[in-house]
């Protein structure tokens, strides 16, 4: 399958800046900074962050391609469950937002992903191939000075940067 027609088919897998939130390089007491209250450099940075771990679930490699499933199966799943519970209650509304998967990504002083942390995820396949993914990537950028650690996004289907 194309490229093209397996995100026409799951629609876009992105990544959005969620937050930055964490700790600082050498682990002193974990302070949460919101987006609003980051510097400039942070959040151009958590950015570059978001789109290479977008990237990265983009690509044609195995491992994305077997999560862009798992990820789109759970999310039709979701939508069947909650299309069934709204047909008990008329007067429910579906979410408008897709579902999303919250990362907290920790770099290195040279821009590489050293560990990951996401909210469950029901089938260990895919937890594994999002945690390869996610490891193997490199930013191609220090973080800037004094950056809180972990950057946080949300990885939704369909979501644009």
């Amino acid at each position: 399958m194309s490229r093209s027609a397996r995100f026409g088919a799951l629609g876009t897998l992105g990544a959005a800046l969620l937050a930055l939130t964490g700790n600082v390089w050498a682990g002193a007491n974990a302070q949460s900074v919101t987006a609003d209250q980051a510097p400039q450099a942070w959040i151009v940075y958590a950015q570059a962050v978001s789109q290479h771990l977008q990237s990265a679930l983009a690509s044609d490699a195995e491992p994305a391609q077997r999560f862009n499933a798992f990820f789109g199966h759970w999310v039709a799943t979701d939508a069947d469950v909650a299309s069934s519970s709204e047909a008990l209650s008329e007067d429910a509304a579906l979410p408008a937002d897709p579902p999303t998967l919250k990362v907290k990504v920790w770099l290195d002083r040279k821009g590489q992903v050293t560990r990951v942390e996401f909210d469950q995820v029901a089938d260990d396949l895919a937890a594994a191939d999002l945690r390869a993914l996610l490891l193997a990537q490199s930013i191609g950028a220090s973080p800037p000075r004094r950056m809180k650690q972990p950057v946080v996004v949300r990885l939704a289907l369909g979501a644009e940067l």
